[in-house]
């Protein structure tokens, strides 16, 4: 894993690589914001990066870090809710271990996730280790919602937007309303539906979204930031260049079933975009793409 998968967090990613250049990495860290912002991954990279071998941090190759992106590696540890919450017990367990050196690499890493739902008992334990830390030990915390003010203090604390930054940042809909999550979830619906139906039943599909009162301006706005990224992943291969990895896993499996190259799809989406906004006969225009997809 590398720097280049999280996508869409460049503050926090420049903050975190800068403070690994020069070797004034934090002894806790707080990275919170909502769900699913890459904040578990984020974790991941920069425990690989302090206990990287190599250069640049991470290389993502050398023994440590492939054992911790296999949750393998004997010095990182993650603390995770159990019945809801953080209780006592995981947090006395995590005092006893934090005071012993690192078995193999230059830091012995706790990873908190959902920090939000520690115990007042678990977190008031917690801090006995936050205001003294071992100068080998590195702490991060994630959360989505607030820790209580005491933990918060003790942390450096880095913000997460919703990883969909990236998108409107290169000029595509945010995704973050409700009308913008539907159109976004159609789509990648969409892209499934098209790689399973025979192109005599394309048509059928146009029927379908027509009764279901669709935005067509959202709905082609989302198609066309997959379609996007199917075609640059198809030339490159590069995660930095995507801005949703997430959908590349799920979704360029199905997408590459296309007789098209995928970056022909993508102009036919523009082609159809064009056509709308003239006011071009939608259920043909829709029939005509369909059938390029």
């Amino acid at each position: 894993m590398s720097w280049d998968r999280l996508l869409g967090q460049e503050l926090a990613k420049r903050i975190l690589q800068n403070q690994i250049e020069a070797g004034q990495v934090s002894h806790a860290y707080l990275f919170t914001g909502p769900p699913a912002t890459g904040k578990r991954q984020a974790a991941v990279i920069l425990a690989q990066a302090v206990n990287c071998t190599q250069n640049p941090k991470p290389c993502g190759v050398c023994i440590s870090c492939r054992q911790i992106e296999t949750n393998a590696h004997p010095d990182v540890r993650y603390i995770t809710p159990e019945g809801g919450s953080i209780k006592l017990q995981p947090i006395k367990d995590l005092l006893a271990e934090a005071v012993l050196t690192p078995n193999e690499g230059l830091y012995r890493v706790f990873i908190i996730e959902s920090a939000e739902t520690m115990t007042r008992e678990a977190a008031n334990a917690l801090l006995l280790i936050l205001e003294e830390p071992p100068h080998f030990d590195l702490f991060i915390l994630t959360a989505a919602a607030p820790v209580i003010p005491t933990i918060e203090s003790r942390c450096q604390v880095l913000r997460f937007q919703r990883r969909n930054m990236a998108r409107s940042q290169a000029g595509y809909p945010p995704a973050d309303t409700e009308g913008s999550d539907l159109g976004r979830n159609r789509a990648e619906q969409l892209v499934l539906d098209l790689a399973q139906a025979p192109l005599r039943d394309r048509s059928k599909l146009v029927a379908e979204l027509e009764a279901e009162e669709i935005d067509w301006d959202r709905l082609l706005a989302e198609l066309l930031s997959l379609y996007r990224d199917f075609a640059v992943w198809q030339a490159t291969q590069d995660p930095s260049l995507v801005l949703d990895m997430e959908a590349i896993e799920r979704l360029y499996p199905s997408a590459v079933k296309s007789t098209k190259p995928l970056s022909a799809c993508a102009l036919a989406i523009l082609e159809a975009q064009r056509r709308l906004h003239n006011n071009v006969n939608r259920r043909l225009t829709l029939e005509y793409l369909f059938y390029n997809l």
